[in-house]
């Protein structure tokens, strides 16, 4: 069986076990429901019904609210429970359309376009049928900007990035649970940070530290008081607007507190469950191995801090029934102790909880990776990144993870050490555009530490630059050829502050005459050797050939086309030399715009 086979046998298989996980989850849920009401409704008949045995009434009173209040956090547990189990399934489903080929669960990346880029907007890296829903695995926005910018920018270690990642691809299920504890977050609570909200002051007075004992006492008291016919009613009463009074006065900032701490609930309680996991495997990579070191064994761990959050968060809401707020206040100071709580968690944790969040979102980019190489095993690898800007450049079987991989034709690749430029030439629709993608995106995988879709991928260690599509704009009174000359501007600067770059260019200077195009081009193909520039250009230009046979830093490939009677054909493999055949009458004729 193929590793095709297997992956979609994995899915099918997980979809089969979580699917009597759900049932079971679900028939619990309507249990919980029934225990729930009959507990609720125990509350009132025991009020109405219990004047007659006095004070004992009050003790079965509070002993059902604090059963109500169990049955309550066991059904939410429940209901936790089965949401993490619908989110498998959805994640296993997914994963199923897009062996498939069906995208379109995955977000597009709309927002990270940017024609400005030195090589996104060329390359279809985020956009309508680009590459970014292939690979985006990440469930929270901050984690897709993060995965974002590691394709634009790079990894400062790709190679502790590709063994992370090879780790996390023999962790396939384990890498589920982590993206479905991430997905219990709505769109709009995924962007906030715990981060933000410590860095912010809780006012937590000292005199907060003496009545929080204080009021427990005197409320206790009076309670025990009027249980024992010691004071009236009256009395009693007197004794809770007492105890109450300071609750009262500082409610406003306790409300604060209570919305602030319910927005980050269900980021604290979706990273402690991802935090608990991550705990509980042991990982051998370095990049991994790290991020546990920081997240469970440092003094002011991670996982403490996390777990005492999630604690403050349950605490505070317990305050969302008036009148379970006024029964904790009363006898235990509740508000109170929350806010001393919060005031220590921030005090003891600020400095590190930045730190926390960046772990559990930057696992979303390295999943991301590992789910890639776990679909497309057979067709990846990983590249190996030289120092040296010289070094030979070698690629083998390279192809684009846009095209589906029952269509996929790869190409070898390879630029000597004395090698600068390719020169790649042949008809329309031949396979020069995707092939120069194909290195391009690959490229851009190898910089930040993922798989590449190749066989074998040596490449120097270079920042990509493109010109491939430009367009003028009416607005800023910018022609199409005065366009692509600020675009190639852009690259020069680049070369010329000292960055090493490898140029993909399709067919320069589209926007002038043939002579000043083929004149143009010789002179700035020669200014980006001589620059040290490498990179490969794509041209219908057959005299920009010529250039090999007076430079050795430059080489001729070419795609071919085979025309028999009215078919056309191609096999979109790449070879050494100039192309021969021209298709652009050819298809003219095929569709009918000429005689």
């Amino acid at each position: 069986m193929s590793k095709e086979q297997n992956k979609t046998e994995f899915y099918n298989t997980r979809l089969l076990t979580l699917e009597v996980e759900r049932k079971k989850y679900s028939n619990r849920a309507k249990q919980w429901v029934v225990i729930r009401l009959l507990t609720f409704l125990s509350i009132p008949t025991t009020v109405f019904f219990g004047y007659p045995i006095g004070g004992y009434s009050a003790l079965i009173i509070v002993v059902e609210v604090v059963l109500f209040l169990i049955f309550v956090r066991k059904s939410a547990e429940n209901k936790e429970q089965l949401n993490f189990v619908k989110h498998l399934i959805q994640i296993n489903e997914n994963e199923l359309k897009a062996i498939s080929g069906d995208y379109s669960e995955f977000s597009k990346g709309e927002k990270f376009m940017d024609v400005q880029h030195a090589f996104s907007y060329d390359m279809d890296v985020f956009g309508s049928n680009s590459f970014f829903p292939i690979f985006n695995r990440t469930v929270t926005f901050i984690g897709e900007k993060m995965l974002a910018n590691k394709l634009l920018n790079g990894d400062i270690a790709p190679k502790e990035t590709n063994e992370a990642v090879e780790e996390l691809t023999e962790h396939i299920s384990w890498s589920q649970k982590y993206r479905a504890y991430g997905m219990t977050l709505e769109k709009e609570q995924s962007t906030v940070l715990i981060g933000d909200w410590s860095q912010g002051t809780v006012q937590a007075e000292s005199w907060m530290n003496v009545l929080k004992w204080v009021i427990p006492i005197l409320a206790f008291s009076a309670s025990a008081l009027y249980y024992f016919d010691l004071i009236g009613g009256l009395q009693f009463a007197i004794a809770v607007i007492i105890v109450m009074i300071p609750v009262r006065q500082r409610l406003k900032q306790t409300n604060k507190l209570h919305q602030e701490l319910a927005k980050i609930g269900p980021r604290v309680n979706a990273m402690k469950e991802q935090l608990r996991i991550l705990e509980e495997d042991d990982f051998k990579s370095s990049l991994l191995g790290a991020y546990q070191s920081k997240l469970f064994k440092e003094k002011e761990n991670g996982s403490e801090g996390l777990k005492e959050l999630g604690v403050l968060v349950k605490e505070i809401e317990y305050r969302n029934n008036i009148l379970i707020a006024i029964l904790l206040n009363f006898f235990f100071a509740w508000d109170f102790r929350v806010t001393i709580k919060a005031s220590n968690w921030q005090k003891k944790y600020n400095k590190h909880i930045k730190d926390w969040e960046h772990i559990v979102y930057e696992m979303e980019s390295l999943i991301s990776g590992a789910n890639f190489r776990y679909n497309y095993q057979s067709y990846t690898t990983y590249a190996k990144l030289q120092d040296d800007v010289k070094s030979k450049i070698e690629i083998k079987k390279v192809g684009h993870p846009i095209i589906g991989v029952d269509k996929l034709v790869s190409n070898d690749f390879e630029l000597g050490e004395e090698e600068q430029f390719a020169i790649i030439t042949g008809p329309n629709m031949a396979g020069k555009s995707t092939f120069l993608r194909s290195v391009g995106v690959n490229l851009m995988l190898a910089k930040a530490g993922f798989p590449v879709m190749a066989e074998k991928f040596v490449f120097p260690n270079m920042n990509l630059y493109s010109s491939m599509r430009t367009s003028d704009n009416l607005s800023d009174e910018t022609s199409y050829f005065h366009a692509e000359l600020l675009r190639l501007r852009f690259v020069m600067d680049a070369i010329e502050r000292g960055e090493p770059v490898f140029i993909i260019l399709d067919e320069i200077l589209k926007g002038t005459n043939s002579k000043d195009k083929e004149e143009g081009s010789a002179k700035f193909l020669q200014k980006l050797s001589d620059l040290g520039a490498r990179g490969i250009i794509a041209t219908h230009d057959l005299s920009l050939t010529e250039l090999a046979n007076k430079n050795r830093s430059i080489i001729n490939l070419y795609f071919d086309t085979k025309i028999e009677g009215e078919d056309i054909s191609f096999d979109y493999k790449m070879r050494e030399g100039v192309a021969k055949n021209m298709n652009a009458s050819f298809l003219l004729k095929k569709m009918k715009l000429t005689d």
